[in-house]
């Protein structure tokens, strides 16, 4: 009998010590009506809707911190009132000193896609709506694995990107996004105050390796392409003024792949503790043809211009968005202006 009870103790001790304590996740949400209006394709009707619900927990994990976050969006519900997917999710392990890693499915978490402009905007980057492009071609933060941390005022994040198709988003699941993975590779951002108050600079570097079986390689020939990209920005703030400044490039050795070289500079001005206004202008320099899109071997320089605005009352916001693009993609002509106004609700 006391066998019995010495094995039934050690057991209890044993499964004591697997057993994982509850955790209580938080929830948050969005809710958005937008009215909209573009001078390049269809229109349609001018009016959408979005709604994102936000899941977020933390617990222990022998003295680390484990956070899970999770976001379900319904994409404006395009398709039917059951359309609510996983927009995006991350896994996190804070390790105190030794920084966080961490996996991300699209949240962004990491490397240079959380610089990819830096200059003040009162809502949305004006590259957003109208076709135009910051230059930089980053794995989009999808099924990648991640580290930041902060060393004597400098914060690092780094981004490994294990495979994904043609610069787009990996597979959603670990077997699909291998199958069919033709680019991987990995980028970071180092960013500083470098001890000035209201100053804020860094800087991103990014390599993507192209099978030699891609698409975009159309001389398919066995030596594996490298795409490059790197950004620098610097940011100031002072009263209720922050301007704002970056400059990005990207160059190939991919066959159809656009090189660019990136100039965006931006102030915005907070009036009161409720409204802020902003403006921006970016221009883009086009390298290399890309013949899908018809650009000519002489593609016009691409320039973006957009003035915002955002006035919050509690947890309610009105924000507007006024964007102009000429010569989009580096085709001479093909110009786009963009209008939208947001009403948006979180809870």
């Amino acid at each position: 009998m006391n066998i019995k009870k010495i094995g039934l103790s050690a057991l209890a001790g044993s499964l004591a010590m697997f057993s994982a304590n509850a955790v209580e996740l938080a929830v948050s949400g969005k809710s958005e009506i937008t009215y909209s209006k573009k001078d390049l394709g269809s229109n349609g009707n001018p009016f959408g809707m979005g709604n994102a619900i936000t899941f977020s927990g933390s617990g222990d994990v022998n003295g680390m911190t484990a956070t899970y976050t999770a976001v379900l969006g319904d994409g404006g519900q395009a398709n039917s009132n059951t359309s609510e997917t996983f927009a995006s999710s991350s896994l996190m392990l804070d390790m105190g000193d030794m920084g966080t890693i961490g996996f991300d499915q699209g949240v962004g978490e990491f490397g240079v896609g959380t610089i990819d402009d830096k200059t003040p905007y009162a809502y949305e980057e004006q590259w957003t709506y109208v076709g135009t492009s910051n230059g930089l071609v980053a794995a989009g933060g999808t099924n990648v694995l991640g580290y930041k941390n902060s060393f004597a005022g400098y914060n690092l994040s780094l981004e490994i990107d294990p495979g994904h198709v043609n610069n787009g988003s990996s597979g959603s699941t670990g077997d699909g996004g291998n199958a069919a993975a033709a680019d991987s590779g990995f980028n970071f951002a180092l960013t500083s105050s470098i001890g000035v108050d209201g100053l804020n600079l860094g800087l991103g570097h990014g390599e993507e390796e192209n099978s030699p079986t891609d698409a975009n390689n159309s001389d398919l020939s066995s030596k594996a392409r490298t795409t490059q990209f790197q950004t620098v920005f610097v940011t100031y703030a002072v009263g209720g003024v922050t301007l704002g400044a970056q400059k990005s490039s990207s160059s190939s050795e991919v066959t159809d792949m656009a090189e660019s070289e990136v100039e965006i500079v931006g102030a915005s001005f907070s009036v009161n503790e409720n409204l802020a206004v902003s403006y921006s202008m970016m221009n883009r320099d086009i390298g290399n043809a890309v013949p899908n899109l018809g650009v000519t071997t002489n593609p016009s320089k691409e320039k973006t211009k957009a003035l915002g605005a955002s006035y919050t009352m509690g947890s309610a916001a009105v924000r507007v968005l006024l964007a102009d693009a000429d010569n989009i993609g580096g085709v001479a002509g093909v110009d786009n202006e963009h209008m939208e106004v947001s009403l948006l609700l979180a809870f």
